[in-house]
């Protein structure tokens, strides 16, 4: 089970929907973004969670980590 907020959510849609601007593409629906966030949010603490018995909630420090890479991950080609 992933667990993280809704505001966490929304500060993540924010930062795809800038990046996506800079790029001069599309932006998508907050709820068509949730199902890309979890993805990334669940790799992450895949990862993490290989460092660590006991399956925690994401920390934050994780959360910024997914943010950072949807901030820089939108290019055109």
């Amino acid at each position: 089970m992933l667990l993280y907020t809704e505001k966490q959510l929304d500060t993540a849609y924010r930062i795809d929907c800038k990046a996506r601007t800079k790029s001069n593409l599309p932006w998508v629906k907050r709820e068509e973004f949730r199902p890309l966030y979890e993805t990334l949010v669940e790799a992450f603490m895949l990862a993490y969670n290989e460092n660590t018995l006991i399956p925690k909630e994401a920390p934050e420090y994780l959360l910024y980590a997914v943010n950072d890479l949807l901030e820089g991950s939108i290019t055109v080609e």
